[in-house]
């Protein structure tokens, strides 16, 4: 009997689509990412942890980007996260958790191409990061991209976390974001 419990909870705890609510262990939630290489190389942003806490970052040497098809392993962000030099805020946990589980559902959403807007300006990118199980590695999420590269997702729930979370980065030493379309 004991056995068969466990193996019922298991099956209701288990993933059905390759996403996950790992929400706990997920060690970063969101991130906004600025780099430019004009004029000499800027890389700067800040991710949102579990703990609702927005940790800056400022150029970072040996910075773990996402393979070509979008993942990470949790070592590697949790390596990104050593190198986050400043506390630029705190969010409630409650609207993190709200808006990490919408991105949930963005589990084969289009994005949508707006071209290239600017030139030289770099380009800021909002993010989040959901863990796949098909790949055993967190899937970067992309939202918006703006400034020299353009991109939206085209999922219904972008717009809301795109404006949480610039609302956010507006709070922060860290932020870069030009409005285009």
């Amino acid at each position: 009997m004991l056995i068969a419990t466990g193996l019922m909870i298991a099956g209701l705890n288990s993933c059905h689509k390759d996403y996950c609510d790992y929400v706990e262990e997920a060690p970063i939630l969101f991130q906004y990412e600025y780099v430019n290489y004009a004029w000499g190389y800027r890389h700067r942003g800040f991710l949102i942890d579990t703990d609702g806490k927005v940790l800056g970052f400022d150029r970072p040497k040996d910075w773990k980007f996402a393979d070509s098809t979008g993942y990470l392993s949790k070592a590697d962000l949790e390596f990104n996260l050593e190198y986050c030099d400043t506390i630029c805020g705190q969010i409630d946990t409650d609207d993190a958790r709200h808006y990490y589980m919408k991105l949930h559902s963005f589990d084969g959403s289009d994005i949508r191409d707006l071209g290239i807007y600017m030139a030289d300006a770099g380009t800021g990118v909002l993010s989040g990061w959901v863990w796949n199980d098909k790949h055993k590695a967190y899937e970067n999420i992309l939202l918006r991209s703006n400034g020299d590269l353009n991109k939206v997702n085209n999922h219904k729930d972008t717009d809301a976390i795109v404006e949480w979370l610039k609302g956010i980065g507006e709070k922060s030493n860290r932020f870069w974001w030009f409005e285009s379309n």
